[in-house]
């Protein structure tokens, strides 16, 4: 294989793999990019075995061929470089040797062959849906996501189409639940929609967080299909594809809340900045703040015997019976940092249900926490 690249074309595909690429598996072939250099295009593979992802960027292939390199050590190398255009030539060992500018280096590299096999994925039927909608249903759950392995089923987000052809995403690490739902006008759904989308799947934490790194929201638009046990996106020259989690998500419909009188609507960022300062007295093992309300306003308070007690009232518009619960301050802040409009209502119903937490200005999607014991 022989080639002359762009430094930053290659540079810019390079970082799209380096969050699959594994430095600490006993396979040590997952640490490495799969390059294959044919016609006028370099295609790059890097793998997990549960998240693969394929990109490709123009290039002058003077020998067409195939070679596996070191993703990490090559993209260093790569993103170091000052001169504008690199050539990269492989040797009969399989190693690479690289030339850009006064630059000279040789690469260590394998034979080809010894690369896992990436998931076929052409011909795959591919739903469009709006980059910026997709991530922010990401945005909106990621955090809720168990990471816990004991709950395995937990691990990952929940994502269906509904019967109103919606998608809808909801994740849950016990503790508190995100659910959003998108607008129809976001996702044209077909009547070939596959039964395994309108009955859910559930996507991985690491294969969304790696999907939220490389995509950019204003770059190409993005589609998904599903084959056999795995997800595919697609974006410009990117493919990722996600094994999906084996089981069933819980059914999350029984642990939300029904419309409750005790609704308080209260400023975003006022009630942020009233939890992190009263966080300051909670116990490091517990993070328990205690929240009231009353008509006096919301109370926060908590209290540790090596730090003492610290109290803080914030303003909020309610008119319901004196109620309060405890929680872990860390999930409430998780929550409101969650939230895109300036005001939240909240709804503590008691010390044992859940309370719920809206964005005023969003009606398709909800959070809920458990309160924790007083």
């Amino acid at each position: 294989m022989k080639i002359r690249i762009s430094r930053e074309d290659l540079s810019t595909e390079l970082y799209k793999l380096q969050g699959v690429v594994s430095q600490r598996s006993t396979l040590a072939i997952l640490s490495n990019a799969l390059l294959e250099a044919d016609g006028d295009t370099l295609t790059m593979h890097a793998t997990d075995l549960d998240i693969s992802v394929s990109t490709s960027c123009p290039c002058e292939v003077i020998e067409s061929g195939r070679v596996t390199l070191q993703a990490k050590n090559l993209f260093d190398i790569v993103k170091n470089l000052e001169d504008g255009e690199i050539e990269i030539e492989t040797e009969d060992n399989h190693w690479a040797k690289l030339q850009s500018g006064s630059v000279n280096c040789r690469i260590v590299g394998t034979h080809p062959d010894d690369f896992p096999q990436i998931p076929e994925t052409t011909g795959l039927e591919m739903y469009p849906i709006a980059t910026d909608h997709l991530l922010d249903m990401i945005d909106k759950t990621i955090f809720s996501i168990s990471t816990e392995d004991a709950r395995p089923n937990l691990t990952g987000a929940f994502f269906k189409l509904t019967d109103a052809n919606t998608l809808l995403m909801v994740s849950t690490d016990g503790h508190r639940l995100s659910k959003i739902e998108a607008n129809p006008e976001k996702f044209e759904a077909s009547g070939s929609t596959p039964q395994q989308l309108r009955d859910g799947i559930i996507i991985p934490r690491k294969g969304l967080h790696e999907l939220k790194r490389v995509v950019d929201v204003k770059g190409a638009e993005l589609a998904f299909g599903l084959k056999d046990n795995n997800i595919v996106f697609k974006h410009g020259p990117l493919t990722l594809s996600v094994r999906l989690i084996d089981g069933s998500f819980p059914d999350f419909t029984q642990v939300l809340p029904k419309e409750s009188d005790k609704k308080a609507l209260v400023d975003k960022d006022v009630l942020q900045q009233a939890l992190k300062f009263v966080s300051l007295f909670a116990s490091p093992k517990t993070h328990n703040v205690r929240l009231a309300l009353t008509d006096e306003g919301l109370e926060l308070y908590a209290t540790d015997p090596d730090r003492g007690e610290g109290l803080k009232v914030v303003p909020v518009e309610y008119t319901g019976p004196a109620v309060k619960a405890g929680y872990n301050f860390k999930y409430l802040l998780d929550v409101l940092s969650a939230v895109d409009g300036d005001e939240v209502t909240v709804e503590i119903i008691d010390t044992l249900s859940p309370t719920l937490v809206r964005d005023t200005t969003r009606d398709e999607m909800l959070f809920v926490v458990m309160p924790m014991r007083l």
